[in-house]
């Protein structure tokens, strides 16, 4: 099951690590190195079970090739998951340099960076061991992403709303957010800053409640928000929010967030959300600002050039969706990102046109 799963998907190295002295078990998943070493996350979370595990980095790790390349980068795509023995069962620093000697046995085929539940301390843990890990709190290793991430997803629903004919900014337009992470958090403060309304919604109440004194935002539940009222829903939480359970329910025009995998079936999910005139940003080009960030630090550019990539988003998403056609959007992208993996190289300054 597990070679017909990655070879179907095109997955080149698929690890499974085990340490019996940290009860660490976690899986990295590399898929696709034609444009350079691989960077992705660690997902630090409690499954239900090893199956959802493996399928949520396959996905995930494939995610992340089309990311990379439809960012311009000279990264493949991978992606790191970490059993978590229980909801509270915080992360250790034995934990993470047991992580960091399998990342380090793959020699920089794999670059590992933060996700859920992984810190810029795992990271910085992790430093002491390996050399081929992102994300951290010194200069090399890049700080918190986050800020680029919110800054490339700002950027997209900015695309997104254009292309929707709402304008070009999010004054009197109102936003649901689910999830207010240190992503969903930025994203609600540029809303907020712009004069739109904020609908929000995270399982933590104090967030919520601080939301609301901040940015006068209205608290909705969780599973509410995923239906209510808005001009543009912005998932920041986990992913596969949007099915065919929930769908003929939505009442937004646009759905952009930075959330992996919002559609629980991005082929008949996409359809659908066509179909019924809903904009979709697909969200391996709209949450990119962090790798851009990351893979650009590692990649020697300047913070100019990084600065500029993540402005970039904005056109890389409005070009996606508008040259669809009858494409769903994530049909579109991954064949904006396709193109670069063909080539076998990004698409520079000098060939870009090719």
């Amino acid at each position: 099951m597990v070679f017909q799963d990655i070879t179907a998907m095109g997955h080149e190295n698929v690890l499974f690590c085990q340490d019996k002295a940290t009860d660490l078990k976690a899986i990295i998943a590399v898929h696709n190195t034609t444009l350079g070493p691989a960077l992705g996350g660690m997902r630090r979370w409690r499954y239900a079970n090893e199956e959802e595990m493996l399928f949520d980095v396959l996905r995930l790790s494939e995610g992340m090739t089309y990311k990379a390349a439809a960012a311009d980068l000279p990264m493949g795509g991978a992606k790191t998951v970490i059993w978590k023995p229980s909801h509270d069962a915080p992360p250790t620093e034995a934990e993470a340099k047991a992580m960091a000697k399998f990342v380090d046995r793959l020699g920089g085929l794999y670059i590992a960076a933060e996700d859920v539940g992984v810190t810029t301390e795992y990271i910085d843990w992790m430093v002491s061991v390996t050399d081929h890990v992102m994300g951290g709190t010194g200069d090399r290793q890049g700080g918190d992403p986050s800020p680029y991430t919110a800054a490339g997803v700002v950027n997209g629903m900015r695309a997104c709303i254009r292309h929707a004919g709402m304008g070009d900014t999010f004054n009197n337009l109102t936003i649901a957010v689910q999830g207010l992470g240190a992503v969903g958090w930025k994203v609600c403060k540029a809303v907020h800053d712009e004069g739109g309304k904020l609908l929000v919604a995270d399982i933590r109440s104090e967030i919520t409640q601080r939301a609301s004194a901040e940015f006068g935002a209205t608290v909705i539940s969780v599973e509410d928000i995923v239906t209510a009222q808005s001009d543009l829903f912005c998932p920041c939480a986990l992913g596969a929010v949007i099915g065919n359970g929930n769908i003929e329910k939505l009442q937004t025009k646009v759905v952009a967030g930075c959330a992996n995998n919002v559609l629980v079936d991005p082929i008949e999910d996409g359809a659908l959300l066509k179909n019924k005139g809903v904009v979709y940003a697909p969200d391996f080009v709209i949450n990119g600002g962090g790798l851009i960030r990351l893979a650009g630090l590692y990649c020697g550019f300047s913070p100019d050039e990084i600065d500029k990539r993540v402005a970039n988003i904005e056109h890389a998403v409005f070009e996606i969706l508008d040259t669809a056609g009858a494409r769903t959007p994530h049909d579109a992208a991954i064949r904006y990102a396709q193109r670069r993996l063909d080539a076998g190289h990004p698409l520079t300054a000098a060939n870009s046109q090719a």
